[in-house]
C-alpha cells in the first residue's frame, strides 16, 4: 500500500515576501515619477495588502484541499499580515533614509498611519473575511 506523502509549504513567509516586494516597487515606482504625493498610491498599496492576504488565504485553503478550520484560516491570513507589514515597514524606513530624508513631508506620521496601521488592519480583515467566506460550514474539518 502507498502512502500519500503531503508536504505542505510555508506560504505566509512566501505570500509576505511577495506583498512587501509588490507594494516597495510600486512605492519607488510613485516616488520617481513624482506620484507618492497623490492620495490614490496610498489606497493603492492598501489595496495590495487586502489582496495579497486574500489570495494567501484562498491558496492555503486549496493546498489543504479545503479541508481546515476557519480558525486555521484566519491564522494563515494573520501570519502573511504580519510578514508584509514587518517588511514593507522595515523597507519603507531604509527607502526614507536611502533618499536622505530631504522630503520629510510628516513621513512618521504616514509610517504609522497607512503603512502600520491601515495595512495591519486591512490583513486582519481579508484574514477574517477569507476564514468566514471559506468555511460557512465547518462540517468540512471532519475526516470522512
Amino acid at each position: 500500500m502507498q502512502t500519500a506523502n503531503h508536504h505542505h509549504v510555508n506560504l505566509a513567509p512566501i505570500y509576505g515576501i511577495i506583498i512587501a516586494v509588490v507594494s516597495i516597487v510600486f512605492t519607488i515606482i510613485f516616488y520617481f515619477t513624482n506620484m507618492s504625493a497623490a492620495l490614490w498610491t496610498g489606497y493603492f498599496g492598501n489595496l495590495l495588502m487586502f489582496l495579497g492576504v486574500l489570495f494567501s488565504v484562498i491558496h492555503y485553503n486549496s493546498q489543504h484541499h479545503e479541508r481546515t478550520s476557519a480558525m486555521a484560516l484566519f491564522a494563515m491570513g494573520f501570519r502573511t499580515t504580519i510578514w508584509a507589514v514587518l517588511i514593507v515597514t522595515l523597507l519603507t524606513i531604509a527607502l526614507h533614509f536611502i533618499s536622505g530624508a530631504q522630503r520629510e513631508d510628516n513621513f512618521w506620521i504616514y509610517l504609522f498611519s497607512n503603512v502600520f496601521f491601515t495595512n495591519g488592519i486591512l490583513g486582519l480583515l481579508a484574514s477574517v473575511l477569507a476564514a468566514m467566506v471559506f468555511k460557512k460550514d465547518q462540517t468540512t474539518t471532519r475526516p470522512k
